[in-house]
């Protein structure tokens, strides 16, 4: 039945798909016995069953299954409505050509085929006639769909880790802004510098460093969730990754998103030459950078490059200050660097109050400052991370 598809072709790669073209084959030509029908059914309805159960889809199994296919698609269609919602006539009557023939594969009507094989229908499979949709309604559910959301992989996730090509993150970090307790410039200064590259304008890379613990890798992972809606998107890299910067910004160059890639826990030791890449890819490189691309980078060292007294006391290299300079350079880069330090002792102790706040725990408030101290002393000192796991601790306990 889906042989004829242009724009969706990809559809028929799927392994889902290929059994039950084979299967509707197999019972259209009588080639295999009623047993054997029955048997590729049952197979095909338990991997209907096992996708309901992953997704947590109770109905309509199989139009849920192949719309989750078309949404995920990546094809000149979803990419041209990702930018636009004006499509080429041309591009718009393929699609529409290909969603007639999905259509009529969605409807297909697994109750009669079961009945006709002597199987029990199985209600949750099926679709029922209030479901059916025209051609038109699903063009234009699609069309903004892909302009909203993204095509292909983007569309489905908003965080990313890169494994030689970008994997989306199913479950990320939900922190907000609102959890980081202090820090209010810092997070001021960051979110002003993210809603201009949202706007298009002109903004900077960031470096985030200062103390274990403060909330520098949370602030940027709150950004995806406060700005998600408005198209911003996350990439995780570490710096053994930077080789791949290039097919990453090929990835991301014309897409109708903003995208931050995020390098958590950024140093490079002396001996580590990667340093360089990273120099280079952020205003050295031949390549233009994407308007929709930035780094923002968190750090304990400020200037994320280990430097030793023996790299001063060199005596082979001629001009020390420059090898000098080359390794301290690196942060400079960074159009924007943000310190987070350890908070005070009374700062540290208003981060466990509004915790406990946010968690109504019914602890008087001597106590809970008291019992606070304690925990600093005896576990990670102060922090915005030892707070949390203070709170965590007393959370458990009741």
């Amino acid at each position: 039945m889906l042989g004829g598809l242009l724009i969706y072709r990809k559809l028929l790669r799927d392994g889902m798909i290929q059994r039950v073209e084979r299967f509707l084959s197999d019972l259209e030509h009588q080639s295999k016995s009623k047993i054997l029908l029955q048997t590729e059914y049952y197979n095909i309805i338990s991997r209907l069953l096992e996708y309901g159960f992953k997704n947590n889809v109770k109905s309509s199994l199989w139009k849920n299954y192949i719309f989750d296919l078309i949404l995920e698609d990546e094809n000149v269609f979803t990419l041209a409505c990702e930018r636009s919602r004006s499509i080429d006539i041309g591009i718009e009557m393929l699609a529409k050509r290909d969603l007639s023939i999905l259509i009529k594969y969605i409807n297909i009507n697994w109750d009669s085929l079961a009945i006709k094989l002597g199987i029990e229908p199985m209600k949750t499979v099926s679709i029922g006639k209030k479901d059916n949709l025209t051609v038109d309604e699903v063009y234009n559910m699609l069309l903004n769909y892909y302009h909203q959301n993204g095509s292909g992989i983007l569309g489905k996730y908003k965080a990313f880790r890169w494994e030689d090509k970008l994997v989306g993150i199913e479950y990320p970090d939900e922190v907000r802004l609102s959890d980081i307790v202090g820090y209010e410039h810092q997070k001021k200064t960051l979110t002003d510098n993210t809603e201009k590259f949202l706007e298009g304008k002109k903004a900077n890379n960031v470096l985030l460093f200062g103390d274990r613990g403060t909330g520098k890798s949370s602030s940027v992972k709150a950004l995806l969730n406060e700005y998600a809606h408005r198209g911003l998107r996350l990439i995780e890299l570490n710096k053994n990754q930077l080789v791949d910067y290039y097919k990453i910004t090929s990835f991301v160059r014309n897409r109708n998103k903003y995208f931050i890639i995020f390098m958590d826990d950024l140093s490079f030791e002396e001996y580590e030459t990667e340093y360089k890449y990273l120099k280079a890819l952020i205003d050295g490189s031949v390549e233009k950078k994407p308007d929709n691309l930035l780094i923002y980078a968190t750090s304990n060292r400020r200037h994320l490059v280990k430097e030793t007294w023996s790299d001063r006391e060199k005596t082979e290299e001629v001009h020390i200050s420059d090898s000098v300079q080359e390794k301290i350079s690196l942060a400079d880069r960074f159009g924007i660097v943000l310190t987070y330090t350890s908070p005070s002792q009374e700062e540290y102790l208003k981060i466990v109050e509004a915790l406990a706040e946010k968690h109504n725990l019914p602890v008087p408030k001597t106590e809970l400052r008291e019992k606070a101290l304690q925990w600093q002393a005896w576990h990670n000192g102060r922090s915005g991370r030892t707070a949390k796991q203070f709170i965590d601790y007393l959370m458990g306990k009741l």
